[in-house]
């Protein structure tokens, strides 16, 4: 049995505290001419795209941080992809799953692309969703490449978990990494909106959503899972899989784009491996913190669900789920 099985669920602490007890690393080979060349765009006051040279991904590059649990041989990896907000997103939910005997990656996909001094406010309401995901889609995908070169974690039991923004790049990475590498991916508040979603999976995915998830919906009583937009704000990037983006783009304004739920009903053969579960007393990022039920406004003007984090019950009880979930895919 995986040594992350049998670890009692602990206690989530402040990051940087818990970074500082990690197992040492062993010699990384930096890439730094990996590296994107990334600026802002500004396409109306106060709200941004991006333009510039995408780069991929370089493990020397300050934010990111690549952890080994002691005494575990060649552990099971965690890549974690942040969200709109940026590496804070995920820094809690790594240190869960650092806790349950997983090595973990982490990385701030806008400090990859040469992007640094904003705020997580700045990014998560004043950029586009497609620039955000064109980012960390990079950053991911350049991650995991690196990741299955490595001589000191299992590189036949990787995972992912990806949270809003990042979990539409996941998602879409599943459907691309290779079977013998990658055993599941967990996509927490999944959007449709950016770089839209595949046709299909090749690995386990898992669609998970708070059922008080109202974050991005301009609907007052909308949800992420119905969470839906104007084809105009999709765009196809390369490399990306075929997906939805391909149908709904800047081609066809004024059609919608097809919500979660939706993109789920259109999958190619969804009984390979998808599963969708809701959480009670959870918003949007489980792991934000405690739960916070509000609406804001947006850097484009519109007024949308904010609503964050969950109770701790709830909290845990999707850490278990997400546990479960690694375990019946070894």
């Amino acid at each position: 049995m995986p040594n992350f099985l049998v670890k009692p669920l602990a206690g989530l602490l402040l990051m940087c505290c818990s970074y500082a007890a990690q197992a040492e690393t062993p010699a990384i080979e930096c890439m730094a001419n990996a590296r994107g060349q990334i600026s802002l765009l500004e396409i109306r006051p106060g709200f941004f795209s991006v333009k510039g040279r995408m780069g991929s991904f370089d493990p020397c590059e300050p934010q990111v941080k690549f952890r080994l649990p002691s005494g575990q041989g060649k552990p099971a990896l965690m890549i974690s992809v942040h969200g709109g907000g940026g590496i804070s997103d995920v820094l809690r939910s790594d240190q869960a799953f650092y806790e349950q005997g997983m090595a973990t990656l982490v990385f701030d996909a806008y400090a990859m692309q040469g992007l640094t001094g904003r705020s997580s406010l700045f990014w998560a309401r004043s950029v586009t969703n497609e620039a955000r995901q064109r980012m960390l889609f990079a950053t991911a995908l350049g991650a995991y490449q690196w990741a299955i070169q490595r001589h000191d974690i299992d590189v036949n039991r990787i995972y992912l978990f990806g949270i809003s923004n990042g979990a539409a790049v996941v998602a879409n990475l599943a459907a691309l990494v290779d079977p013998r590498h990658v055993k599941g991916v967990i996509a927490e508040g999944v959007t449709p909106v950016g770089i839209g979603l595949p046709d299909e999976i090749r690995v386990p995915l898992l669609l998970a959503f708070g059922r008080l998830d109202d974050y991005g919906n301009p609907k007052p009583d909308g949800r992420r899972w119905d969470l839906s937009g104007d084809c105009r704000m999709n765009v196809q990037i390369e490399g990306a899989p075929p997906g939805s983006a391909q149908r709904c783009n800047s081609n066809n304004p004024g059609v919608p784009i097809p919500s979660a739920m939706e993109w789920v009903k259109t999958l190619k053969k969804p009984q390979d491996g998808l599963e969708i579960e809701y959480f009670d007393d959870m918003a949007h990022s489980a792991f934000y913190g405690p739960l916070v039920q509000r609406r804001a406004t947006w850097g484009s003007g519109e007024t949308l669900g904010a609503s964050l984090g969950a109770t701790e019950a709830a909290r845990q009880k999707f850490l278990q789920r997400m546990v479960d979930f690694i375990a019946r895919h070894p």
